[in-house]
């Protein structure tokens, strides 16, 4: 983090009161404009929580979900011990190609992603109690030949062993109506799941993810895991969101999928 600290701005005076709409809707607001605005920088840490939800005048369960949605999308990184800090953002804009694929299909792929975030949270969940050994060694095998494709840079084996990772988490869920469903959506996410790989930094969400997700299981720890898949897949919604945002196209429903996406996750 380049800042432990809070800045001195960060007083009681720069959070003013919320009006009456829906409490978890509007922390997420004021924190992301403030972002946005440059109020807060990344590395910034907000206050500890009893003194930002004082500040704001919310309940400490509201502002709690909206802490968690703003870390489950990469906008927050909570870090235990220390505090809720402002992630850092990505280097670079994303490419012409994806902010064009977007621009034309943004709310198609988002409805595929959230029908994906569904499936993976259950199958997650499904594969910490069924899951056997040999169900675990080939997660692994697959995180591992992803992790080589990053290494030697070729997008395409990204995409292909990013595919065949997350194919082996949902098969073993051993479901086979789950896993049905799941690969008739898995040719629709071909070239969205492609572009995404070319974004910068696109490795270290990809990767850690994917570790975080078989940890879950192999821990047998169905909430671990379904909140490990659903931060990892929230991160490709939010890349999505932003790209549109980016071709000026309307994001529609987009805007409220944060808050929806709170009800996936546990507290961080």
């Amino acid at each position: 983090m380049s800042r432990t600290e809070p800045p001195a701005t960060l007083g009681a005076a720069d959070y003013a009161p919320l009006s009456r709409r829906p409490v978890t809707e509007v922390i997420t607001d004021v924190i992301t404009e403030r972002i946005r605005s440059g109020a807060l920088k990344p590395g910034d840490k907000l206050p500890a929580e009893p003194e930002l939800a004082r500040q704001l005048q919310v309940g400490r369960g509201s502002l709690r979900e909206a802490i968690r949605t703003l870390h489950t999308l990469g906008v927050l990184q909570v870090v235990r011990g220390r505090g809720t800090f402002v992630s850092e953002p990505m280097s670079q804009p994303h490419s012409a190609q994806f902010v064009g694929l977007s621009s034309v299909s943004g709310p198609a792929l988002a409805e595929i992603l959230e029908l994906r975030i569904g499936l993976e949270t259950a199958a997650v969940a499904l594969a910490c109690v069924r899951a056997t050994a040999e169900d675990l060694d080939e997660m692994r095998a697959r995180a591992a030949d992803h992790e080589t494709a990053v290494k030697e840079g070729d997008v395409h084996d990204r995409a292909r062993t990013d595919e065949e990772f997350h194919d082996s988490i949902v098969r073993a869920a051993h479901n086979t109506q789950l896993y049905s469903m799941y690969q008739m959506i898995v040719p629709q996410m071909a070239g969205f799941r492609l572009e995404t790989l070319k974004v910068e930094r696109s490795s270290q969400r990809f990767v850690p993810g994917h570790r975080d997700i078989i940890s879950g299981i192999t821990a047998r720890e169905p909430r671990v895991s379904s909140n490990a898949a659903a931060r990892h897949i929230a991160g490709l919604y939010r890349e999505l969101r932003t790209a549109v945002e980016e071709s000026g196209a309307e994001p529609g429903s987009m805007l409220d999928f944060p808050v929806l996406l709170a009800s996936f996750t546990t507290d961080p």
